[in-house]
């Protein structure tokens, strides 16, 4: 599911699921099919079932938690089938997407189930929860939201119900996808096609991660919340994302597109764990 999201956003909502034919296949032309998991939906189209392994390039620094960016970018794959039924033809392009980490510590095998909460004429709302496979412990929730892409020429593809992937990576995540941290707070990525949509803009899971990282570097703590709101597409690059203080345990990070005189394209807010 390489190219869910990835037909083309308007640039008032960027983000598209990330994909469907390619990585039902598992080729890895985008890094979310190096991260592994599947799913599939239900024959209600409302449901959604799945699992997912977190090695540890896809964990906090120091934490052991998975990173919220990956969990967003498998919600946002795993809502985004759904959400395209209901939208078609048109694509579904996301909104925003949240992720709350509500446990200390986790498995290397998560279960994952989820559910589309609203279907609206305009909107489509879904919910998707992270387990501990082994103890059925509650790790995360992410919530995400999409809208009928406004532009004629977005239309959802041949809809599979489901997708898996099998690649892997041997480095942390932010290295592998070619984040750059000039300094603290500053978080930097080329737009190269191993972090693009097809309608050649930065993948949101990549923008959710340049916040992540920005917020990771200001602080030197473990992002345990994550809401992003797209609000334009990253289509020159380098997409830069840099954070500030909100209080003890809040960042707030502005991403903007350096290529396309600086344009903001995403607002994310992090909650980070306590300092030690």
């Amino acid at each position: 599911m390489t190219r869910l999201h990835d037909l083309g956003p308007a640039d008032a909502a960027p983000s598209v699921p990330t994909g469907t034919e390619e990585l039902r296949t598992a080729a890895p032309e985008i890094f979310v099919g190096d991260i592994p998991f599947g799913f599939d939906v239900g024959d209600d189209g409302v449901h959604m079932a799945g699992d997912a392994t977190i090695t540890d390039a896809l964990r906090s620094p120091g934490s052991g938690l998975p990173r919220p960016s990956v969990l967003a970018t498998i919600a946002d794959c795993m809502a985004g089938i759904p959400a395209c039924m209901v939208t078609a033809p048109q694509l579904a392009v996301t909104l925003d997407i949240a992720v709350r980490i509500t446990a200390a510590h986790c498995g290397d095998r998560l279960v994952l189930d989820g559910e589309i909460v609203k279907q609206g004429r305009s909107t489509v709302a879904a919910e998707v929860r992270f387990s501990d496979a082994r103890t059925n412990a509650l790790v995360a929730t992410s919530y995400v939201t999409f809208m009928g892409s406004p532009r004629p020429q977005d239309q959802a593809p041949l809809l599979l119900r489901g997708m898996r992937t099998t690649g892997s990576m041997a480095i942390p995540l932010p290295d592998y996808v070619g984040i750059r941290t000039p300094s603290p707070g500053i978080a930097e990525m080329d737009l190269t096609p191993f972090v693009m949509q097809a309608s050649s803009s930065l993948q949101g899971g990549a923008v959710a991660l340049l916040g992540e990282v920005a917020s990771e570097t200001l602080t030197l703590s473990t992002v345990l919340d994550l809401d992003v709101r797209y609000l334009s597409a990253v289509r020159v690059g380098p997409g830069r994302a840099t954070a500030s203080a909100l209080g003890a345990d809040h960042v707030r990070i502005e991403v903007r597109d350096q290529g396309s005189a600086d344009r903001l394209a995403a607002l994310i807010v992090t909650r980070v764990a306590p300092a030690p």
